[in-house]
């Protein structure tokens, strides 16, 4: 599992959220700024959990990027911020290999 993603000079901390916590916040993950974590339901299957935490990543992003997205122009900047974040986190590039794996096979 990856534990801490890296973003510019930010680092966000992904954590589990249990089922209880996930029917409460009627959300599969979430994005707490204050904390800088981010919280995925646990027991998503691989394929889900992926989606959740490049969902709850581009809430990071957003939160620490001056220039919001608002139209194509600058949603193509949301993905060049995507990428720095793949570059910064080769780790993470594994994980999502490694998932994507698990689900082809599963």
């Amino acid at each position: 599992m990856i534990k801490e993603i890296k973003y510019k000079n930010y680092k966000v901390k992904i954590r589990k959220m249990g089922l209880k916590q996930a029917q409460l916040e009627n959300a599969y993950g979430l994005y707490i700024p204050n904390k800088s974590s981010i919280y995925i339901q646990n027991n998503l299957n691989p394929k889900n959990y992926i989606a959740v935490l490049l969902h709850e990543l581009a809430h990071f992003v957003l939160d620490k990027t001056e220039k919001k997205p608002n139209s194509e122009e600058s949603f193509a900047v949301m993905v060049e911020e995507f990428a720095k974040i793949f570059l910064q986190n080769p780790k993470l590039i594994n994980f999502i290999k490694q998932c994507t794996k698990q689900n082809e096979t599963g």
